[in-house]
């Protein structure tokens, strides 16, 4: 227990957990539990009652696409959405909440999960910690961040992340992914929304390293 925060303790809770550290390399496990561990914490701060075991196997699971339990011919938030509800569904998990999971997984990489549920929110506020700034308003005490990082220690993850993304261009080419209509079109017409650099995005978050 970390923080006076309990872990699930579910049967498929530790399934996933075994599951997750099984296939990842202890960098991304990581950042997976801290992904959980920072959504708690901003749950905590909310006094949500939001469903914390479907948060913990939403954050714990939403990176198989960067493992080889993730691999195949789809942008890898497709393929881990996909390993994550077979993984599921194999553990008795019904249809409804694994693809409750899916769409937490698959959409992860965008903005749409912060317009949904509260539970799916959360989840996606403590993925988002962990990887570039958030709003000022959006914010984990201090001395909290440094006890998950003295648990979950990031190892390099700026860099190791970004390795991680190069990877996955690396094999899939031509890449199978498409920018929202909107994003292209102002890009291109004004010039004014720019589209981000990967070092700069994973380099504003509140971290070292």
């Amino acid at each position: 227990m970390i923080l006076d925060i309990k872990v699930p303790d579910s049967a498929i809770a530790r399934q996933a957990a075994e599951f997750a550290r099984s296939v990842s390399n202890e960098m991304l496990f990581n950042h997976l539990m801290r992904c959980y561990y920072f959504a708690e914490l901003l749950a905590r701060k909310e006094n949500s009652k939001a469903d914390r075991e479907l948060i913990f196997i939403s954050a714990i699971l939403h990176d198989l696409g960067f493992t080889d339990a993730g691999r195949g011919h789809n942008r890898f938030e497709i393929e881990g959405a996909h390993a994550a509800r077979n993984f599921l569904l194999k553990h008795g998990v019904s249809d409804e909440r694994s693809w409750r999971v899916w769409h937490n997984i698959a959409l992860h990489v965008g903005d749409i999960n912060l317009f949904k549920d509260e539970t799916t929110r959360l989840m996606q506020l403590g993925i988002l910690y962990d990887l570039t700034a958030l709003p000022p308003e959006i914010s984990i005490d201090p001395k909290d961040l440094q006890v998950v990082l003295q648990h979950y220690p990031r190892l390099g993850f700026k860099q190791g992340f970004l390795a991680f993304f190069q990877d996955e261009l690396d094999r899939k080419q031509p890449y199978p992914h498409r920018f929202h209509m909107c994003t292209c079109i102002e890009h291109h017409r004004s010039g004014t929304l720019k589209i981000p650099v990967p070092e700069e995005f994973l380099g504003e978050a509140p971290f070292d390293e």
